[in-house]
């Protein structure tokens, strides 16, 4: 086990990582401002694929692009040692992998091997220069270590709720947080060479090109933006709020240990499923519901742990661009739960989880349900396949979504997104009461069938207990006899008893 970093070390982490923050976000502007412009005359002159103007624009996404992707593992690397809570420390490290998977894909490309740097390289090389060409070698050679720390299993499972127990178990085996300190230092080594490209081809293409002239990019000053202003008032005044951040502390530290007891509730289930298959004995009838019930339960609890998650880093955002960047990734967590909780359309509804839990429901718990349905159509009401496809990729196909996704954060409307949040957050909190309130019955029911069968158990073993008195036989050998049904008793009675 490596030492732990002093309280004095990881204060200095923490502040190197919102001075970056803070640098990358002052030259965004001018970088976007000059990558549309770059755009609005290549639309003017589509043949031009093979132009200075194409090379100028790939240059530009390489650039771009690496400054972005930065900025969201800084905001993760931030939030990730500024907290102890396990689970909080867990949704971060998710959130690191993510962003470097995304990366990666972005870079490299996927199967088409299309990614923004395997589309520059053999530009580059053609230029024939010493310098560029161990640059190449070497952002070659680190993108092929990042890799490495890309978890394809962890991607696929942040933020699904499809399978609960595989969502613990991946939670579960992380547990070395430096690991993803040294993904991200890794990434700065392939973020500093990929910042020298641009300077180096733009030199070296000045001294090809006759009558040079330098353009200067200047971004038009602006009025009082009065979204900006509101959303900064809010922001501070909610991050300023210390008893809603504790609230969110205690309500995260407390849901997570539910879900640990959730899962061992799980476990006794799957032993219970075990012994009565393994020795042919008729199991408690309503052992899959409740076990479903449990699960559901469990699903429900990491999405309100997620959301809580993401409220405390929008909480804890220094600007309005790491504001929308954790605002974006609460709208991913509601899109992912609702579909998965309701579905977005019929076919999804049929399989969602609350059909589910309304097929279960034989009480027709009619108002608790009629409550949990408007909400539902209430926040499904909006959901966006597009908007989720360029929250989650850099890249999709051909198209970059860098810039798209920058003037969306632009124009997300805060103080909406945060009120859709809540409400999400006590939707689950009602989903789960009701699964609850269903849970109850249900086990009511079977301990009644269970108080039935002890009984029938019980005076089983007294006739047995009975018999071995009555037998010629030494005391000794009589009471050991005794002694081991008494515990067969209790053994089978501690598996069918399924406690709440």
């Amino acid at each position: 086990m490596s030492k732990p970093a002093s309280e004095n070390a990881l204060n200095s982490l923490i502040q190197n990582s919102e001075d970056t923050i803070s640098e990358l976000e002052e030259v965004f502007p001018v970088m976007m401002e000059l990558r549309t412009r770059l755009a609005a005359i290549e639309s003017e002159t589509p043949d031009m694929s093979d132009s200075i103007i194409s090379f100028f624009s790939k240059t530009e996404d390489l650039y771009i692009g690496s400054h972005f992707i930065l900025h969201e593992l800084m905001a993760s690397l931030r939030l990730l040692l500024d907290t102890t809570i396990a689970y909080e420390k867990r949704y971060h490290i998710q959130s690191i992998n993510q962003s470097l998977y995304e990366a990666y894909n972005y870079f490299s490309g996927t199967k088409d091997n299309n990614g923004v740097w395997n589309l520059l390289k053999p530009i580059i090389l053609k230029l024939d220069n010493p310098t560029l060409q161990s640059d190449v070698a070497i952002i070659d050679n680190e993108l092929t270590k990042l890799e490495v720390y890309c978890d394809k299993t962890m991607r696929n499972s942040t933020s699904h709720y499809d399978n609960p127990i595989n969502m613990y178990n991946i939670l579960c085996s992380i547990t070395d947080e430096n690991q993803y300190c040294k993904a991200v230092s890794q990434y700065i080594l392939i973020h500093s060479r990929i910042t020298q490209i641009p300077t180096k081809i733009f030199n070296i293409i000045s001294k090809l090109t006759p009558n040079n002239t330098s353009t200067c990019v200047t971004t038009k000053k602006t009025e009082l933006d009065v979204k900006s202003f509101m959303e900064d008032c809010l922001a501070k005044k909610l991050s300023s709020n210390e008893k809603l951040s504790d609230q969110y502390t205690e309500s995260l530290v407390k849901i997570s240990k539910d879900i640990d007891s959730i899962y061992n509730k799980h476990i006794i289930y799957e032993q219970l499923r075990k012994f009565t298959t393994t020795q042919n004995i008729q199991s408690p009838s309503n052992l899959e519901i409740i076990h479903q019930l449990v699960l559901i339960c469990m699903m429900i609890g990491f999405i309100r742990c997620d959301l809580i998650c993401v409220m405390k880093a929008y909480l804890n955002s220094k600007s309005g661009l790491e504001r929308s960047l954790q605002l974006r990734k609460i709208y991913l967590t509601e899109v992912s739960a609702l579909t998965h909780l309701y579905g977005y359309n019929q076919v999804k509804k049929t399989k969602s989880l609350w059909q589910k839990l309304i097929d279960i429901d034989t009480n027709h718990h009619e108002i608790e349900s009629a409550t949990i349905q408007e909400d539902f159509k209430e926040l499904t009401l909006h959901l966006d396949s597009t908007r989720r496809n360029l929250y989650i990729h850099f890249r999709e196909d051909k198209d970059l979504n860098i810039l798209k996704r920058y003037e969306t954060y632009k124009r997300l409307d805060q103080i909406v997104e945060i009120n859709k949040s809540l409400k999400l957050i006590h939707l689950c909190k009602k989903i789960e009461n009701y699964t609850k309130l269903i849970l109850k019955k249900i086990e009511k029911k079977e301990h009644l069938k269970y108080q039935k069968q002890e009984d029938h158990f019980h005076k089983t073993f007294e006739d047995m207990r009975q018999l071995i008195n009555n037998i010629k036989s030494s005391e000794d050998m009589k009471l050991q006899s005794v002694n081991m049904i008494d515990e067969m008793e209790e053994k089978i009675n501690n598996i069918f008893k399924i406690k709440n």
